[in-house]
């Protein structure tokens, strides 16, 4: 194990976060805060789980006081702001799983590269950045609770975020400077064409990241802004010093901007093109097919890579306790079969899939949750064998039964779920029962009216892959009673409606 210390402690890392059960950018580490110490207020840029060892500490999260104490589990999502005081005789010390919400690394560009076209393409790049950046700032860039500041290749400010530190505030008063603060200024002996860390005057750490496009260096981002020890050197006073999983997710968040950036970029040039081939090929039925195929594929990849699971950090938190309880074979088959359900959502390229592997997908999801909940949680699945092979959309049904354990179920409450998937006259019924909280039948009305809009909530993006499979040719409707508790019933035809044959005698499914 590789140990980090740190001003307040240390933390003795279990993996390197790129390999081994946990990889893909997830760290398992023991943290201990050293008597009397504490983690000064600090965002988290990283989800966490945490399960205490020994000791007790006070957290503040959000500004709410919390008590930390032996055998308490505890998830803390991204962009929350937290402090840490140990106020034991003893050092704290608690079990820290730490998800850095890594992306896939794009290819960096080599400078000679670059393709320089004089002033005109130099003034056509900063539009096109500028305009990207407008265009992500209020869906994305102004939800985030963090530092950061967008710079054109020649240093111009071209997005610069609200929240500092109270540090960097007192320091440099970034808000009323913009883009003048010492580490903001470009260097002439910084590469800002590759990732980099530059130091400020002050002891912070700020990181860099290039934006490019098609070959075209745009910019870059910086954020960060943070202060992580060096050994011998005595950082800033009254400041976190920050593990290296919240350094990685830092860096992770800045790709991902720069990856928001090139791929509005990318969009805008797809709309580009696209309006080209409808001047070329217009009033042709070739054109129409070609559209319509396009765009469909365009819809089937936004709409899974919006489909996601949601309860990873909440099956880790019970595989932790099993381990520290002994049950460490248990421990590590629990993580090979979420490893492999991670896996088979990832590579499936299919726009449909059997039915048969479509409920062994949501088996699966289930047999996890079951880790989680224990005795507290009944399952019952149930489908007519003849309809196993029948064809249905990818990944259409497991965030129907995720969302009974979102919003349905209570958490005292034994929680019963049924699948039942049976054989109609012309086609297929699939019912999601669950005996979460009744729903009236105005929310009924109003969750059915939702989910036909384009919210981009889990249902409606489910509704929306089988609208756009079948057309009008189905059914998927909440109902509930008192009785029979609430049921999300799906009801798909005997055949896809294919887009290039309308009168609906398509594919069989």
């Amino acid at each position: 194990m590789k140990c980090q210390k740190t001003a307040w402690g240390q933390i003795e890392w279990m993996n390197d976060g790129k390999s081994g059960i946990f990889g893909d950018g997830m760290y398992m580490g023991v943290v201990t805060l050293d008597v009397g110490a504490r983690q000064f207020p600090h965002i988290h840029y990283e989800e966490q789980a945490l399960y205490i060892i020994q000791g007790q500490a006070v957290s503040y999260v959000d500004g709410e006081e919390v008590i930390l104490t032996a055998g308490k589990f505890f998830q803390y999502p991204v962009g929350i702001r937290h402090e840490v005081i140990n106020v034991g005789n003893i050092p704290f010390q608690h079990l820290l799983i730490s998800n850095t919400v890594s992306i896939d690394m794009e290819p960096e560009f080599e400078s000679e590269e670059e393709n320089d076209e004089g002033e005109e393409n130099f003034k056509g790049e900063v539009r096109l950045l500028c305009t990207a950046t407008e265009a992500i700032r209020t869906q994305f860039l102004e939800t985030l609770p963090y530092t950061y500041c967008i710079f054109d290749k020649t240093g111009n400010t071209v997005n610069q975020g609200k929240i500092y530190s109270g540090f960097c505030t007192k320091k440099c008063h970034p808000l009323e400077n913009q883009g003048r603060c010492p580490c903001m200024v470009l260097q002439s002996f910084v590469d800002y064409r590759k990732e980099v860390t530059i130091s400020c005057p002050y002891g912070m750490d700020v990181f860099c990241v290039p934006i490019f496009y098609r070959s075209h260096f745009l910019g870059h981002i910086q954020g960060g802004y943070i202060l992580q020890s060096k050994e011998g050197v005595q950082g800033p006073q009254g400041v976190y010093d920050v593990p290296k999983s919240t350094a990685l997710g830092i860096w992770n968040l800045l790709r991902k901007i720069a990856k928001a950036i090139r791929n509005y970029c990318e969009f805008q040039q797809y709309r580009e093109e696209l309006t080209q081939r409808e001047i070329q090929i217009s009033n042709t039925e070739k054109s129409h097919q070609m559209l319509i195929r396009d765009l469909k594929n365009a819809e089937y990849a936004m709409t899974d890579l919006k489909i996601n699971n949601h309860f990873l950090f909440n099956t880790l938190n019970s595989m932790a306790s099993m381990a520290l309880e002994g049950k460490n074979l248990n421990l590590y088959r629990s993580i090979l079969d979420l490893s492999k359900l991670f896996q088979y959502t990832l590579r499936n390229q299919e726009a449909v899939v059997s039915l048969g592997k479509e409920l062994e997908y949501v088996k699966a999801y289930l047999q996890l949750q079951k880790i989680r909940y224990g005795e507290k949680l009944v399952i019952r699945l149930q489908a007519d064998e003849k309809i196993l092979q029948c064809r249905v959309p990818f990944n259409f049904l497991q965030p129907v039964v995720e969302n009974a354990f979102i919003h349905g179920f209570l958490e005292e409450d034994t929680k019963y779920l049924s699948v039942i998937a049976e054989k109609m006259e012309h086609g297929v019924k699939i019912q999601v029962k669950n005996s979460g909280r009744e729903v009236d039948a105005a929310q009924c009305k109003r969750i059915n009216e939702g989910m036909m809009g384009s919210t981009g909530h889990g249902l409606s993006m489910v509704y929306h892959k089988l609208y756009s499979i079948y057309g009008e040719q189905f059914q998927f409707q909440i109902n509930s009673e008192r009785k029979t508790g609430t049921v999300f019933v799906i009801e798909i035809p005997d055949k896809i409606v294919n887009k290039e044959n309308e009168d609906g005698t398509g594919s069989n499914l």
